[in-house]
């Protein structure tokens, strides 16, 4: 499953009051986080995104991710147990100017398929090295 989010963080928003928003999923495993900053954030917008108050992206607590007109590809394989499941957006952006919408796509996966992509993925880089592909 496919799962995207376009989330406005407001212009000047504090890190001590930053934006929270949930973001709804099904069980399964996430194995891709796509996170789009727009032309102009220039750094100011910062993001984070928890499961259970513990950070999963960045995985360092203490940071934040950001970025300007970039995308930011996390490869993951994280399991959620339960249904329904839910992420926590958290974001600020102290010295912007205007609001910013952030992109946030994550893909979830069955677990038998899941636990599969590892292996593809080594098999298509062989192929690749080989000439097959």
């Amino acid at each position: 499953m496919f799962y995207s989010w376009d989330i406005t963080v407001p212009a000047d928003t504090p890190e001590s009051a930053p934006l929270m928003q949930f973001l709804p999923l099904t069980k399964g495993v996430i194995t891709n986080v796509n996170i789009r900053f727009p032309a102009g954030c220039h750094g100011l917008v910062k993001i984070r995104l928890l499961r259970f108050e513990h950070a999963l992206e960045p995985l360092n607590r203490d940071d934040w991710i950001t970025g300007d007109d970039e995308p930011i590809n996390i490869s993951e394989f994280y399991e959620l147990k339960e249904s329904p499941a839910r992420l926590k957006f958290v974001g600020y952006s102290e010295g912007s100017f205007y609001p910013h919408v952030i992109t946030v796509r994550v893909t979830v996966l069955p677990k038998n398929i899941a636990s599969l992509v590892p292996v593809i993925d080594l098999l298509s880089k062989m192929m690749q090295r080989l000439g097959f592909l």
